[in-house]
């Protein structure tokens, strides 16, 4: 876990230094909601049960184009999230992490106080929970599309975004001889505040 929040600690401030305008780039914050989602769960290879999810989510993000002409913007969300699983016959997952999502931005529409935008994304995330008493922790990789606008309001860019996304889950529990992987498709909501 130290490692993965090193890495991210890094990337950001790679990140800043490789901008070539910094002066565009905006910072903020974001909440970020996901329901309505499905698939399924497969425990030590041996049967596989249907699965729920959700999951809710505040964090940081970054975007280098958040209202200006270019075509392309990159968005960053490093976001703490709690997840729960409603695997079929099973004890309702709970769970808590840190994941790192990658938005690629392309713009449909755009001038000085507007933009609209949608693109692919990329997801990677850590978690540790529990089950029936029993602990557990797993990663995650996902992938998706989200499209949303960002509204200038003075110095504030409000920026709301929908999309859905695929996520595979792959873990162990830390008792228990045992392995899971699993994968969901959820629709999500996100609302960032950039400055």
């Amino acid at each position: 876990m130290q490692r993965f929040t090193g890495f991210i600690v890094a990337s950001f401030f790679l990140l800043l230094l490789w901008s070539p305008n910094c002066s565009a780039v905006g910072f903020g914050v974001f909440v970020d909601a996901s329901g309505g989602g499905s698939g399924e769960m497969e425990v030590n290879d041996e049967f596989t049960l249907d699965n729920d999810a959700q999951t809710g989510a505040i964090g940081f993000v970054l975007d280098t184009a958040p209202t200006n002409e270019r075509v392309f913007n990159y968005r960053l969300n490093v976001g703490l999230a709690k997840q729960e699983f409603d695997v079929e016959f099973n004890p309702k997952t709970k769970s808590k992490g840190i994941y790192v999502e990658n938005i690629f931005g392309f713009a449909l529409a755009k001038n000085e106080s507007f933009r609209w935008w949608a693109g692919p994304l990329v997801r990677l995330g850590y978690y540790v929970g529990d089950v029936d008493d029993e602990d557990l922790d797993y990663g995650e990789f996902g992938v998706g599309a989200v499209t949303g606008v960002n509204f200038k309001v003075g110095h504030t860019v409000l920026s709301p975004s929908i999309g859905v996304r695929y996520s595979g889950f792959s873990g162990e529990f830390d008792d228990l001889p045992g392995e899971f992987e699993g994968h969901t498709s959820n629709i999500f909501a996100n609302f960032a505040v950039l400055f």
